[in-house]
């Protein structure tokens, strides 16, 4: 990919992380959070964006 295709993947990336966390957020602050459905959800939500964190390609990528 070239530098510009990297950095707008990166971007995306950094977006569908941080909607991610915000889901877990939300619904941990919910009345329900206690209940096991909220928990695992919150938990899948704050796996899926560090899955995503890990996705994230370096802006430069080693000439070889």
């Amino acid at each position: 990919m070239t530098p510009r295709e990297i950095s707008a993947f990166n971007v995306g990336i950094e977006t569908a992380r941080q909607m991610a966390l915000t889901a877990a957020v939300t619904i941990e602050v919910r009345d329900d959070a206690g209940a096991v459905r909220q928990q695992a959800a919150a938990a899948a939500l704050q796996g899926l964006a560090e899955g995503l964190r890990t996705l994230a390609q370096p802006s430069e990528e080693p000439q070889s």
